[in-house]
């Protein structure tokens, strides 16, 4: 699928979170920063992770800003510290606890020396599971949510512990990528002020086949 194809489908597929004020001023505070990412409730090395995770999930072509391009990766890690409860904090943790765990057993490094294709390998592992494995996915997920409530020591298994963490940040890039300014205004469909209603229009006509950003 290219790029523009990508663009036009994003519509589909995304996280549930809610275009409040508060969270879309919390996105468009988060602007790309340089070479070094400073992560506030992440470490500096979950944080290297994150940010080529989010750069894999959307990068930029000479066209159109990617997701780390329009600071997706400090909405994602920023939004986690001040909006997450303190169990929420716990379990995105114990995530990048499995993802580690992953990484090292695929790749022999941590997050420190990993580099974009060990990212992308573990991205295109659990994202693109079959329906199968993802149900296997997500008993092991519930029935470790099921013993945490009686035991807080219980670990996660670590292939269900990275699916879920990564399946939780591409929802978020997706989200972040699309409500932010420079995409919302310049790259998608954006109409602020909405026309008259017109009924069974093909949105090729409508919009040159672009998803309306709000």
């Amino acid at each position: 699928m290219n790029r523009r194809q990508l663009i036009k489908n994003l519509g589909l597929g995304g996280v549930a979170l809610v275009a409040t004020p508060t969270i879309l001023s919390l996105l468009q505070s988060c602007k790309a920063d340089g070479p070094v990412f400073e992560p506030v409730f992440l470490s500096k090395t979950q944080g290297k992770a994150l940010r080529h995770m989010v750069d894999l999930i959307i990068p930029s072509d000479e066209m159109i800003p990617g997701a780390v391009d329009v600071g997706v990766h400090k909405f994602i890690d920023t939004y986690w510290n001040q909006a997450v409860d303190a169990e929420g904090k716990t379990q995105i943790l114990a995530g990048f606890d499995a993802l580690a765990n992953r990484l090292q057993d695929a790749s022999g490094k941590i997050f420190d020396d990993a580099e974009a294709e060990d990212y992308d390998a573990l991205l295109a592992k659990y994202l693109t599971s079959s329906k199968e494995q993802e149900a296997v996915f997500q008993k092991s997920l519930g029935e470790f949510y099921q013993a945490y409530q009686n035991d807080k020591t219980v670990k996660v298994d670590p292939d269900a512990g990275a699916f879920s963490l990564l399946g939780n940040i591409r929802g978020m890039t997706i989200w972040g990528w699309k409500a932010s300014e420079e995409i919302g205004e310049n790259v998608l469909a954006y109409e602020p002020i909405p026309g008259k209603q017109v009924g069974c229009l093909p949105l090729e006509e409508a919009t040159g086949g672009k998803t309306y950003s709000l």
